[in-house]
């Protein structure tokens, strides 16, 4: 999986010009060193975007982990952006379903937790075992797969299972799923450590029923 990091070079490398801000970014993704690319928009409204290459990336660790325990997606409460970054830097959280594997004994070791934050974190990642397919779906982050292409896949496939090992050209036939989607959604799936990952969730608990 490829992430944006767009919003490190705000940081790095934005300077300022009069009233707007002129971006020079570089080449190296600011976290862990990769080469970056470029990478065009769906369409010609979209802006291009650099992507890490790099999926052990920190910074990428911590956007899927965010994105996952967002409003639109898993809607985890206490999984903002300070905590994550602890989980990621202390060890404890790699991916998402990593997060379900999460003890006691080990959030309350994180700076501000206490027992009663780390338990209402927890049950907050009961709770989100019963969100829609269509929330798990759109939380996995892959590219350009927006809340509403999520809600259309599940829509028209009874699980996620199906969704996730249909064709491109039977994606395309979605209303709303254009062949860029499709084929983001195939290539995802493709990716060994990413059916690994949908396998956990599944053992975790996670609804795959559309």
């Amino acid at each position: 999986m490829f992430e944006s990091v767009s919003k490190f070079f705000s940081l790095a490398f934005g300077q300022q010009s009069g009233n707007r801000q002129v971006f020079h970014p570089s080449k190296i993704c600011p976290e862990c060193g990769s080469k970056l690319f470029k990478e065009a928009g769906v369409n010609d409204e979209d802006d291009d975007v650099w992507r890490c290459p790099n999926p052990d990336c920190p910074a990428q660790i911590r956007e899927r982990l965010e994105h996952w325990c967002s409003r639109d997606a898993m809607d985890i409460e206490g999984g903002h952006k300070d905590f994550v970054a602890q989980l990621v830097k202390s060890g404890l959280v790699r991916d998402v379903a990593e997060l379900y594997q999460l003890k006691l004994r080990e959030i309350v070791t994180l700076e501000g937790m206490d027992e009663k934050s780390a338990q209402d974190f927890l049950n907050a990642l009961t709770a989100s075992k019963k969100r829609e397919a269509c929330r798990v779906l759109y939380g996995l982050a892959i590219p350009h797969v927006s809340t509403g292409a999520a809600k259309s896949l599940c829509g028209h496939f009874p699980s996620l299972d199906l969704i996730l090992g249909t064709s491109a050209g039977q994606l395309t036939e979605v209303q709303g799923i254009s062949e860029v989607i499709a084929q983001e959604i195939v290539y995802w799936y493709g990716d060994g450590v990413n059916r690994k990952l949908i396998e956990r969730l599944r053992k975790a608990g996670l609804n795959f029923k559309t």
